[in-house]
C-alpha cells in the first residue's frame, strides 16, 4: 500500500505517517498552491535536487517562509533545517510549524551549538538531506549578510554535495520584524549546480564561503530582475537587496 510514495527512500528516521502528511500533502496540496496564489511563487533548477544520497542546500535567509520555500522542492528528500530556537517563542505557530512539521534542528545562537551540529552532520552521514542559511538570521533589507563560519565546519566535516539554492521576493512578502506577512508580492526560489565539498574545503574556509556566497548572490539578483519584468516593475521594492554584493566584498563571481 502507497509503495509509490517510497517512505523509507525518502526517510529512515521519520515514521511513514509524518512523512505522508508534512512532506507530501501539506507541502504540495496546501503550501504550494497558497505560495503561488499570493506570490506566484516558481521554483527554478529543480534538476539539480538529488533524489538518493546526502547533500547540503545553503541558501540565504529573507524571511520566516524561507523553510518552506526551500523545503517545497525538497520534500522528495524530507530534508532537516538548522533553525534558530528563539523562533519558538518568536511565533508559538510558526515556531511549532518548522520545529515539528518540518522536523528543524534547533540551534542556540552564540553558544558552539555543538548538538545541533552533530544532529546535522548526522543527516549526511545517513545519506540524507540538510539545509542551513548561513547569515544565521534574516536579513534587514534584502541584501545578503557575511556567511557564519560554522557554514565551512559543516562543509569539511560532513563532505556532503553543496547545493547553492537563491531566495528573492520573500523579504518583501514578509519582512524582519513584521508580526505578518502580506498578502502580495512576487517570490521566486532557484537552486544552483552541486559544488563537490572537497573544491570548497580546498578553498580554506574565508574563499569557500565568499565563493558560495557568490554563486547564491548572482542567482539572486537574476531572479530579482526576472522578478522586476514579470511584474511591471511593481516588485520588488528598489532598496539595498539592488546591490551586488559580490563586488563590494571582494566575492566569487558566479
Amino acid at each position: 500500500m502507497l509503495r509509490w510514495l517510497q517512505f523509507k527512500r525518502r526517510s529512515t528516521r521519520l515514521p511513514w505517517y509524518h512523512v505522508l502528511i508534512w512532506w507530501t500533502f501539506v507541502p504540495q496540496w496546501i503550501c504550494k498552491p497558497v505560495l503561488w496564489f499570493l506570490y506566484r511563487t516558481r521554483w527554478l533548477g529543480r534538476e539539480h535536487v538529488p533524489r538518493t544520497g546526502p547533500a547540503m542546500f545553503i541558501a540565504n535567509h529573507q524571511s520566516h517562509y524561507d523553510p518552506v520555500l526551500v523545503g517545497i522542492p525538497l520534500g522528495d528528500r524530507c530534508p532537516r533545517s538548522l533553525a534558530r530556537s528563539t523562533l519558538k517563542t518568536d511565533s508559538r505557530f510558526w515556531g511549532w510549524f518548522i520545529g515539528y512539521a518540518f522536523d528543524s534542528i534547533w540551534l542556540k545562537q552564540g553558544k558552539g551549538d555543538a548538538g545541533a551540529m552533530k544532529a546535522a552532520l548526522n543527516e549526511l552521514k545517513e545519506g540524507r538531506v540538510s539545509v542551513i542559511y548561513p547569515e544565521g538570521a534574516r536579513t534587514p533589507d534584502g541584501s545578503i549578510k557575511e556567511f557564519q563560519r560554522g557554514a565551512f565546519l559543516l562543509i569539511k566535516r560532513g563532505m556532503a554535495p553543496v547545493i547553492p539554492a537563491a531566495i528573492e521576493g520573500a523579504h518583501d512578502a514578509w519582512p524582519s520584524g513584521r508580526p505578518k506577512p502580506k498578502l502580495r508580492g512576487r517570490i521566486m526560489v532557484k537552486f544552483g549546480e552541486p559544488i563537490p565539498a572537497d573544491v570548497l574545503v580546498e578553498m580554506g574556509p574565508e574563499q569557500a564561503l565568499q565563493h558560495v556566497r557568490g554563486i547564491i548572490e548572482g542567482m539572486r539578483l537574476e531572479l530579482r530582475a526576472k522578478i522586476r519584468k514579470a511584474s511591471d516593475g511593481r516588485y520588488p521594492a528598489a532598496g539595498p537587496g539592488d546591490d551586488d554584493c559580490r563586488l563590494a566584498d571582494g566575492g566569487a563571481q558566479a
